[in-house]
């Protein structure tokens, strides 16, 4: 699995425009299981923007957004989406909607394992 850490808020919130709609999109495998995604994580983060005075109006989980056909019934609606994924998932993001402009929201960190208890251990640093 990937490793992922948060991007400094105020880093996101520099990318953004309170003039523009807000999305989200959430990896619900990796992501989810480093603690830096998943629906309670969005629904975090969502209510922590419109607090700060943001328009969020659309908020995806999506199984494994680093695989393409995973995206296939996915519709951004927002102007500015916010992608809580790795990089990988980012990259398929990007490709898969070229005219949309996507803020990641995590950092990859590295390569990582599951054990029993869920709990992530990092193996290998990038």
């Amino acid at each position: 699995m990937i490793v992922t850490q948060f991007r400094p808020y105020e880093g996101i919130k520099a990318d953004l425009d309170k003039k523009k709609t807000i999305g989200l999109v959430s990896c619900n495998t990796c992501a989810r299981l480093c603690q830096t995604g998943g629906r309670k994580v969005m629904e975090e983060l969502t209510e922590k923007l419109k607090k700060d005075g943001y328009r969020v109006v659309d908020t995806d989980l999506i199984g494994t957004p680093c695989f393409f056909q995973t995206l296939a019934v996915t519709q951004l609606r927002a102007e500015i989406t916010i992608v809580l994924a790795c990089e990988a998932g980012y990259f398929i993001l990007q490709k898969a909607f070229p005219k949309k402009k996507l803020v990641p929201g995590l950092v990859t960190v590295g390569l990582g394992a599951v054990d029993e208890k869920e709990k992530v251990t990092l193996v290998r640093k990038f």
